[in-house]
């Protein structure tokens, strides 16, 4: 049997010889004292009929101000 790229909807195809390896996100939320990194991982999951791609959080990095500033011109400084 012969695999066929799978027809998520009109404007996505999965080819059935490709292969998710991972993926993730950063979610920032700001208050007046601290910054928020909420990291989320993605998986594809399958019911047989539907592929959907679900969010998962459970990790979150809280600084102060000071502290976020910090990383900030840390990861400037490291991308240029």
């Amino acid at each position: 049997m012969k695999n066929e790229n799978i027809q998520v909807n009109k404007n996505m195809i999965i080819d059935s010889d490709s292969e998710l390896m991972y993926a993730s996100s950063v979610g920032v939320g700001a208050d007046d004292e601290e910054i928020r990194l909420i990291l989320f991982n993605k998986r594809l999951t399958s019911d047989g009929a539907n592929i959907e791609i679900i969010n998962e959080s459970n990790k979150q990095i809280i600084l102060n101000k000071s502290a976020a500033f910090k990383l900030k011109e840390l990861l400037d400084e490291h991308l240029k």
